[in-house]
């Protein structure tokens, strides 16, 4: 589940979560306090204590790796360095950030600027949390909407600590059909060849508002959109998946949301045979 830095590990707890989703500081803003050494402690001790495992922090939303404006760039850049360095400082497994958009100037050279970003946060924070790169609805110029662009953009950073995470909603809206077993297969088969899926390691559970192929990038609750109780009951029946941590993103419009969609993607999941441990 995607809560709170404050008081997230508590929430986790009450709702049974086994993994977090945190950001680390404002989502909205550039800037950011130092993390307090006992914040810190106390946060990894609830984690340790609730058997809260892995810890993964999201990347701020105004970070684009892939800028073509030379300020935003650099101010992109240097927030996903502190970002990593901070998640490193959490403890963190991994570090999920969306790739970015090359508005107009060119795939390649976006996907370089990405590249470059990545190298820069890896040399900086030599012991940091594995960076996950995150596919995206696709659309316009936005990058990483299919398996082969990010297949690229990997094979421009070469470092090993690199990975996917793999969003639901995105991945139907990109235009990969996840609605049937076979729709399944034949996705994480093309996953397979374009990146291997050793290169897997986190999924984020949302029902898109979006029909296969629209690029719309609109979450909806667990069942209630174009991938509902049936597409999801084939996503979860691929054993392939199945030891990899899922956090919901869904819309929260209410706070009774979180444990509705949380209960939901569960009983489906077993429905669909996944063993989840209560």
């Amino acid at each position: 589940m995607h809560l709170p830095f404050k008081g997230g590990p508590d929430k986790a707890k009450e709702l049974g979560c086994q993994t977090l989703q945190i950001f680390c500081g404002n989502p909205r803003g550039w800037h950011k306090s130092p993390l307090d050494p006992e914040v810190v402690k106390e946060f990894q001790n609830q984690l340790l204590q609730y058997k809260i495992t892995p810890l993964t922090v999201h990347a701020t939303y105004l970070i684009n790796l892939a800028a073509p404006n030379d300020k935003i760039y650099q101010l992109s850049r240097d927030s996903f360095v502190m970002e990593v360095r901070r998640a490193a400082q959490l403890g963190a497994q991994f570090y999920v950030v969306h790739p970015g958009s090359h508005l107009r100037a060119g795939a390649k050279e976006g996907r370089e600027r990405i590249a470059a970003c990545v190298r820069e946060a890896v040399a900086a924070v030599p012991k940091g949390p594995l960076i996950l790169l995150e596919n995206t609805a696709g659309g316009g110029s936005s990058l990483g909407g299919s398996f082969d662009d990010l297949a690229l953009i990997m094979e421009e950073a070469k470092t090993s600590r690199l990975g996917i995470c793999l969003d639901t909603c995105h991945t139907l809206s990109a235009g990969y059909d996840i609605r049937t077993p076979a729709g399944v297969k034949e996705t994480l088969d093309l996953f397979d060849r374009a990146l291997g899926l050793k290169r897997l390691h986190c999924l984020h559970i949302n029902d898109s508002k979006g029909a296969p192929g629209s690029h719309l990038d609109r979450h909806e609750h667990i069942g209630a959109g174009q991938i509902g109780e049936t597409g999801f009951r084939a996503f979860f029946g691929e054993e392939r998946l199945w030891k990899l941590p899922a956090i919901l993103e869904t819309p929260r419009e209410k706070p009774e949301d979180d444990l509705h969609d949380l209960r939901h993607a569960v009983k489906i999941a077993r429905q669909a045979g996944a063993t989840i441990d209560d």
